[in-house]
């Protein structure tokens, strides 16, 4: 069984660390379940809907001079940019990041307008500060597609 510890996480762009982040979490996939009970029917029954490919979050300590990481996320917010290469590291080599191939996990379809590449929007930037701590900063992203193992 392979087990990971969270001191050798890390969130990074491409191959670059997002510098100071210490958390992440990425909720994961969630289906549409929709009523498809008719009138005398004793037990309701379901139909599967749409897929939701959930959210990311991930905070830390601020440093406003990580140009390529921190502040390149608030840009993406600022912009309404799709993120790519964001990658949600569990250890120095395996990463979570967006679906971008065919296969059983993947949302991507070889065929017509159902093709879609997987991608995140930076949703929400939060900073905070307190007297007495370092200053915080958190992003929440949305994911369109999913996430897998590489």
């Amino acid at each position: 069984m392979a087990v990971y510890t969270g001191k050798n996480c890390s969130v990074r762009l491409g191959t670059t660390a997002v510098v100071g982040i210490g958390s992440w979490t990425l909720s994961g996939i969630t289906a549409d379940q929709m009523e498809a009970s008719d009138f005398g029917d004793n037990w309701k029954s379901y139909e599967f809907g749409m897929k939701d490919g959930g959210t990311i979050t991930f905070s830390g300590l601020l440093d406003a001079s990580d140009t390529t990481g921190q502040q390149a996320l608030m840009y993406c917010n600022n912009e309404n940019t799709d993120i790519t290469d964001i990658r949600l590291y569990v250890n120095n080599t395996s990463y979570y990041i967006p679906c971008s191939s065919a296969g059983y996990f993947s949302p991507t379809s070889t065929t017509g307008a159902d093709t879609q590449v997987s991608y995140v929007n930076i949703t929400s930037l939060e900073i905070g500060a307190e007297k007495s701590s370092l200053c915080t900063v958190s992003f929440t992203g949305k994911v369109s597609g999913s996430f897998v193992l590489m």
